[in-house]
């Protein structure tokens, strides 16, 4: 097989006590440059992807990097697809089209915990504590009311997409505009570290 281009594949890591730093390693490697076959491409944007070109390059020298860059454009690796022993295919997003996603966080997202506290009598109690405050973009998701005992409690349903943070967890929980919302779900997409989406509910009585 003949090889046309070259790649340069990075590795991204976490350092630092707060796992907030990004160290980032790179190796150059020859490929060759495919297109996104259209059924694929219908496939990514429905999941909100925008797969813009694939690299081919030996499955020997992929060691699970992240982003590669290619002609001085930097590319994020949306998935990989091994078509024999010997080749595997880099499905690659612009890093320019995933910060443009990431520009539309126009809404402010506070992350919010429980701890332990003491209260005026030394007793010991729940207290709510702010973590941090993000830009996210929330999305209505709909919701739904439900009466019993004359008592009528209506729930709303959220998505938030903010850029990825360590350490968010599903006993946490958001306030959006004062109002606070229980996380359900955390997802990480594609496991890539880039953005997290959140789906959360509003419920008051």
């Amino acid at each position: 097989m003949m090889w046309r281009d070259v790649v340069k594949l990075f590795s991204l890591s976490l350092v630092g006590t707060d796992n907030q730093s990004v160290a980032e390693t790179d190796r150059t490697v020859f490929a060759n440059k495919k297109s996104v076959a259209r059924s694929e491409f219908y496939q990514a944007f429905a999941n909100n992807l925008k797969p813009t070109i694939i690299f081919e390059v030996r499955s020997v020298e992929y060691e699970g990097e992240q982003k590669l860059q290619h002609n001085g454009v930097d590319y994020i690796i949306l998935r990989t697809y091994s078509r024999n022993d010997e080749t595997i295919e880099l499905t690659c997003q612009s890093v320019n089209d995933v910060q443009t996603n990431l520009a539309r966080l126009q809404n402010i997202v506070e992350i919010w915990h429980h701890i332990t506290g003491t209260n005026n009598m030394g007793e010991m109690q729940p207290v709510e504590r702010l973590l941090f405050t993000v830009p996210a973009r929330v999305e209505q998701n709909g919701g739904g009311s439900n009466s019993s005992d004359g008592i009528t409690e209506t729930t709303n349903y959220v998505s938030v997409t903010m850029v990825y943070r360590e350490g968010i967890r599903p006993d946490m929980f958001l306030k959006i505009d004062g109002n606070r919302y229980d996380i359900r779900f955390i997802e990480d997409p594609l496991n890539r570290h880039e953005t997290l989406i959140i789906s959360a509910e509003r419920v008051t009585p």
